[in-house]
């Protein structure tokens, strides 16, 4: 059985994705990790989805674990837009990995 190794839930057969945490899943949970290594912050913010994907895939090639989550409607979500009032897309990262992954935020995506 898939898990999310973000939030630990466990999906049917077939499942990739994590539907609350949009995580790609794994086969096995890792080891407990330190109660500090489970700390996450946030990153990033942008109601663009390309920039935030694109972000997100940097870092996972850096091999800084991270989660990005959407703020509003599918629709919304699925055509890049923000709800108003709301922030959009959020990139969190392990608050041990936050300077490493500063520096290749500002070398991505910048002020973007």
């Amino acid at each position: 059985m898939p898990f999310c190794p973000l939030c630990n839930t466990e999906y049917p057969p077939g499942t990739k994705r994590c539907s609350e945490c949009e995580a790609d899943l794994v086969d096995e949970l890792p080891e407990e990790q330190e109660e500090e290594e489970k700390n996450l912050v946030l990153l990033y913010t942008t109601p663009n989805r390309v920039l935030a994907e694109f972000l997100k895939e940097t870092l996972e090639d850096s091999n800084i674990p991270c989660f990005l989550s959407y703020t509003g409607s599918f629709l919304e979500g699925g055509l890049g837009y923000m709800v108003k009032d709301q922030p959009g897309y959020r990139l969190y990262v392990p608050e041990d990995k936050y300077e490493e992954s500063l520096a290749i935020k500002e070398q991505t995506v910048g002020n973007l």
